[in-house]
């Protein structure tokens, strides 16, 4: 996908954009794989895949979810996918991006600066930076982390009442659901909706998990990561 592609993408699923996010989107797209030389960022080097398995995929949070003026977090967002995707496409979001690498997190947060972008920029594990944000955010985004039974005890404390979680899956994400039975009873969580795409180029099949938080967390979660990963909700 090149970029007359993407643009041509982006109006069609009416994604919010303009000359300079899109030029500052390729700008960061240089900035991954230039990086990525240094340490591993992403698998995908080629350029055409990067545009439509990361910048694109990532966009599409934005085709039916708005996002203007919501504060958001992005769990494990490793190379910042989507989470500067989406605060590049819609400057007006509070965003916090989250990973327990530094030196991902360092290499965010001089982009976000060297690029004029207010990002909160965090080194931390998702379970311990909950602590200090419980009931915080609108909105949290999920790419490529973790299972979703462990992704729901990991960030719906960090929640707001009402808020949601944006669960970016993959094929398979229905065996998912399933297994997350549980943790939507004990969370109080309920799925709004699956938005499902199919990546225009490769033809891989996308889908968005909109997950509602109906209310407050109980304290006990989340537990430890240990307990967590030997045992799901």
């Amino acid at each position: 996908m090149n970029k007359e592609q993407l643009l041509g993408q982006f109006k069609e699923f009416e994604i919010p954009h303009n000359d300079k996010s899109v030029e500052l989107l390729f700008k960061f797209m240089e900035e991954t794989l230039s990086t990525n030389e240094k340490f591993n960022l992403t698998s995908i080097t080629d350029r055409d895949q990067f545009v439509e398995k990361m910048i694109f995929d990532s966009a599409l949070v934005l085709a039916d979810i708005d996002l203007k003026e919501k504060s958001i977090i992005d769990v494990g967002t490793g190379a910042g996918y989507p989470g500067m995707v989406l605060k590049i496409l819609e400057p007006s979001c509070e965003m916090t991006l989250l990973d327990s690498t530094k030196k991902k997190i360092d290499y965010l947060d001089n982009f976000a600066k060297v690029n004029n972008l207010k990002v909160n920029c965090v080194a931390a594990r998702a379970e311990d930076y909950c602590k200090s944000h419980r009931e915080y955010f609108d909105f949290a985004t999920a790419r490529a982390v973790a299972s979703l039974p462990i992704l729901l005890e990991v960030i719906t404390p960090m929640l707001k009442v009402g808020g949601h979680l944006l669960a970016l899956k993959g094929p398979g994400y229905e065996d998912e659901i399933n297994e997350s039975k549980i943790a939507f009873e004990k969370l109080n969580l309920k799925i709004e909706c699956v938005n499902e795409y199919v990546l225009p180029e490769c033809k891989e099949q996308r889908a968005i998990i909109v997950i509602r938080k109906l209310k407050e967390t109980n304290k006990k979660y989340p537990r430890e990561y240990n307990e967590i990963k030997r045992k799901h909700l």
